[in-house]
Parts: C-alpha cells; sequence; structure tokens
C-alpha cells in the first residue's frame, strides 16, 4: 500500500500492480478495494492478463482519510481524486472499471477529464429522475447511517456496522454530495467505449447501456451484493479490455 495528497490534501491509500496498460478500480460506497476487488479476485485476473492494476481506497472509505465534514464529499471530490491519482501517477490512457458508487464517480470524472480509453461501469443504475435523492430523502439516511438504534434497516449501513467502517464518514459523504452528479443529457456526451455489467437480478444492463452512444450491456447471474463474486466477471472485462486492443 502507498499514500498520496489528493487535490485537497486529503490523503487517500492506493496499490499499484502489474505491468502493461493501466486500468483503475473504483469500489462502492461503505465498501473499499480489500472487500470489493481483493476479495473477488478481479485485480489477480486482470494482472494475469497482461495489465497494470491500480486501485485506490475513497477518501471516507478503508486506508484513506476519513473526513467528517460534507464539504469534503462536495462538488465531485471522489471524481477529482481520479483525476488526482491519474496526474500523480503520470498516466496517460487508461481505462477504468467502476462498481457501483465507484461506476457513477468513474461517469462524472470522465465528464470532467480527458484519458479514458473506456469505462466498465459494473452495478450501475440509471434513475429515471436526474437525481437519486431529494433532500429528505438525504436527510433521512445520513440520520439512519449515524443512529445506533434505526427504526429502518438501510443495507449500507448495516454493511459499515459490519466491516467496522467509519459512519461518521459516510454520514459526512451523504450529506455532502448530489449523488449522481450528472443528468441523462450527459450521458450522450460519453462517446468512449463502454461496458455495463449488471446482476441479472437488478437494473437491466441493456437499459443502463442504451444510454450511451456507444454502450454494451452484459447480464450476469448475480445480485447487486453479489455481482463481483460472479466467475465469469474477471472474463467479461478482459474480453473487453483485449477488443479495445
Amino acid at each position: 500500500m502507498e499514500t498520496f495528497k489528493s487535490f485537497d490534501d486529503v490523503e487517500l491509500a492506493y496499490w499499484d500492480m502489474g505491468e502493461g496498460d493501466p486500468i483503475l478500480l473504483l469500489h462502492g460506497f461503505t465498501a473499499n478495494s480489500k472487500i470489493n476487488w481483493e476479495m473477488s479476485g478481479i485485480p489477480e485476473n486482470l494482472v494475469k492478463s497482461g495489465r497494470r492494476v491500480i486501485m485506490f481506497d475513497a477518501r471516507g472509505h478503508g486506508e484513506s482519510e476519513k473526513p467528517h465534514h460534507s464539504y469534503s464529499y462536495w462538488n465531485r471530490a471522489m471524481a477529482k481524486d481520479l483525476i488526482s491519482i491519474v496526474e500523480y501517477l503520470g498516466l496517460y490512457e487508461y481505462d477504468v472499471l467502476g462498481y457501483s458508487m465507484g461506476a457513477k464517480v468513474a461517469i462524472e470524472a470522465t465528464l470532467m477529464s480527458e484519458g479514458m480509453r473506456s469505462l466498465v461501469l459494473a452495478g450501475l443504475h440509471i434513475y429515471e429522475k436526474d437525481w437519486t435523492l431529494t433532500d429528505s430523502e438525504r436527510k433521512a439516511r445520513v440520520k439512519n447511517m449515524l443512529d445506533d438504534n434505526p427504526k429502518e434497516k438501510d443495507p449500507y449501513r448495516e454493511f459499515a456496522v459490519k466491516t467496522g467502517g467509519d459512519r461518521k464518514a459516510f454520514a459526512a459523504r451523504l450529506e455532502g454530495n448530489i449523488y449522481p452528479e450528472f443528468i441523462h443529457a450527459d450521458l450522450m456526451k460519453l462517446h468512449l467505449p463502454i461496458l455495463i455489467i449488471n446482476g441479472s437480478r437488478e437494473y437491466a444492463a441493456a437499459e443502463a447501456a442504451a444510454f450511451f452512444p456507444n454502450g454494451r450491456g452484459v447480464s450476469l447471474r448475480a445480485s447487486h451484493i453479489t455481482l463481483l463474486r460472479n466467475k465469469n466477471f474477471s472474463n467479461e472485462v478482459i474480453s473487453f479490455l483485449d477488443g479495445l486492443d
């Protein structure tokens, strides 16, 4: 594990392994690189396929610094973290694999910067409305994340408790981030090759892919939670990347 200072001096932990074309891995909300990537074996498979794999823990998660102030998550901060590590490592052309929250962060970063050769977006749900949460819904989720005895069960809060995540940091992100920070029209601006991999028991991959000019959808037998552990996940990613080469 190594660390670097992002655009606003928040310290982020990252892992850099293998050689070849670089691909950056972005994990989901309340998880981290170990939970989503290392435990699924995906980085190892990508390295074996001849690629350089770079994964990092998002701010507020895993081994990275965990700000408890909502302003630390404003204005696409996580997308800026991706751009920051790309600049720090001197990457010129690279692919991005994002899961759930990481998929949305990847979209935001692509709207802000150049250099992405392709995107693999896993567990991506395109909502009918442009914004996922209303103000009242956001406040309710923040309260639920912080409450030691919440009235309603929230899967992210339960996962945070189970894995020992920093619930104050997660609450700050929920309060400070408009999720996602793009609208449907923005997706049509992304002309790079995009692969959507979703579980068969969540949002249809083909429907999500249709929002992008050059998108393709693949459905694997899985739920949102089990998607990364599907044995065919790595094969689909590698086949897509090999097709670009």
